[in-house]
């Protein structure tokens, strides 16, 4: 097959083309959002629709997202006609915010969308979710990047089987690596801000691993509203940046809690760990069925089990041979399996087989 183009509509504040100034100068990794630049290597040349210009219009695409659930409808539109879109052989979308006015619109090429959270409605109007299902219907493919989605999409909104793929999620493994310096055998890390995160559960767990370990401390880098006694750690409410590969990397474990949810939330901070060569404390859950490997390289305990996590946690600080052993065991596997030229090459199959069919 000859080379198939792609045209990507990201997220609002996702602007692909000051992404390799950010990344060259160490403030994000990869060179475009979600390498998904890495497309070209795998036979898919990209272009990525403009974010919008001037005061105007983007105020007036603020009102219509306030509105409409999110949806960027005033952003779709401006971009429907754009001469590279047309000439297309499909439209990328990452999320349902402009994967749904993407597929909504009349004409243009066939529409691959990936989901992130409309498998959980609650929250959403009756008019998102009515014209969420209708614009699922007239995707080509719809991918998911937690397996746990699938059968939600399946059963409660009734895409198809044929329709539905899942596009392992990956991580910038040159950008995230090991740092130089000693591990600090004290610390435990965490980052997380999604609605899923069980920040609760963690910070007990911590509070019993320090009646145990004197000394062990907590750094949490979260905006969610969280009681973190000042003798325990520190909460970080800052952007970490160019400081997250120091961040996960000086930590003896990088611990995430999580409420029970399909979607994956921890993903991006457990992956992240590994490529820093550092093992994890995670809790269950089914959107992280094929990421997480129990014992291999890192470990994995009941969700709202406070005695499980802390004896999970208390165990890597015991042991930092151990630790290290599943941070290396982590980073290997990662490189394998779970970075961005993998996710790419999984992607580049799906974006030629919509290609092939038509």
């Amino acid at each position: 097959m000859s080379r198939v183009r792609a045209w990507v509509e990201l997220i609002h504040y996702l602007d692909a083309a000051k992404w390799p100034e950010r990344n060259a100068s160490g403030e994000v990794p990869n060179a475009t959002p979600f390498g998904i630049d890495e497309l070209a290597r795998h036979g898919v040349d990209v272009a990525f629709r403009e974010v919008l210009k001037g005061r105007v219009p983007n105020a007036l695409a603020r009102r219509v997202r306030a509105r409409e659930g999110g949806l960027e409808w005033l952003e779709a539109v401006a971009s429907h006609y754009n001469r590279l879109k047309r000439s297309a052989d499909v439209v990328l979308c990452w999320d349902e915010f402009t994967g749904i006015p993407a597929a909504a619109l009349p004409g243009g090429p066939p529409v691959i969308s990936g989901v992130q959270l409309l498998t959980d409605p609650q929250d959403r109007s009756k008019q998102f979710l009515r014209r969420a299902g209708k614009a699922l219907a007239k995707m080509e493919i719809v991918f998911v990047q937690a397996k746990g989605m699938i059968p939600v999409l399946r059963d409660d909104w009734g895409v198809p089987d044929r329709k539905l793929r899942f596009v392992p999620f990956g991580i910038d493994a040159g950008w995230f690596r090991p740092v130089d310096g000693e591990v600090d055998r004290d610390l435990v890390a965490s980052v997380g801000d999604d609605a899923h995160r069980d920040h609760d559960t963690l910070i007990k767990a911590v509070a019993d691993v320090r009646r145990r370990r004197p000394g062990t401390r907590l750094e949490l880098a979260t905006q969610l509203d969280v009681d973190l006694p000042g003798d325990l750690g520190t909460v970080h409410r800052e952007h970490l940046g160019r400081k997250r590969r120091q961040f996960y990397g000086n930590a003896n474990v990088v611990a995430v809690a999580t409420k029970p949810n399909i979607h994956g939330s921890g993903m991006s901070v457990i992956l992240e760990a590994m490529a820093c060569g550092r093992p994890y404390v995670v809790t269950a859950s089914a959107g992280l069925d094929g990421y997480l490997k129990h014992g291999h390289d890192g470990l994995v305990v009941p969700p709202g089990d406070v005695d499980m996590f802390a004896s999970a946690v208390n165990a890597l600080m015991a042991d930092p041979e151990r630790a290290d052993a599943m941070g290396k065991a982590g980073r290997a596997r990662l490189e394998r399996e779970l970075t961005t030229d993998v996710q790419a090459r999984r992607l580049a199959e799906v974006i030629k087989g919509v290609v092939r069919a038509r």
